[in-house]
C-alpha cells in the first residue's frame, strides 16, 4: 500500500502541523482532518520512494543516448 503526506491547513498540533506519512490503500478516500487533534488537512505531493534517475553521463552513453549542454555563448556542445 502506498503512503500518502498531510498536513494542517490551519492551526493543528505539533503531529500534523509539521506534516505526517500514512499507510492508506489507493482505494481509500484521502483524509480531510488529523487522527490526532481533528484539525483540517490536506494531501502534500511527495517525491517516489526509491526512485534514481539514470541519467548520468556514462549511462546515458551506453543507453545510445546523446547529451548536450548549452554553452554561456548560446551554442551546445556534445557532452556523451
Amino acid at each position: 500500500m502506498p503512503i500518502y503526506q498531510y498536513k494542517a491547513t490551519d492551526k493543528g498540533c505539533d503531529y500534523c502541523r509539521g506534516g505526517f506519512e500514512i499507510i492508506q490503500s489507493m482505494k481509500d478516500k484521502p483524509l480531510t482532518q488529523c487522527p490526532r487533534c481533528r484539525a483540517s488537512v490536506r494531501k502534500v505531493p511527495s517525491l517516489c520512494s526509491g526512485y534514481t534517475p539514470m541519467l548520468s553521463d556514462s549511462n546515458l552513453r551506453d543507453k545510445g543516448f546523446t547529451k548536450l549542454k548549452k554553452r554561456g555563448d548560446g551554442t551546445y556542445e556534445k557532452t556523451t
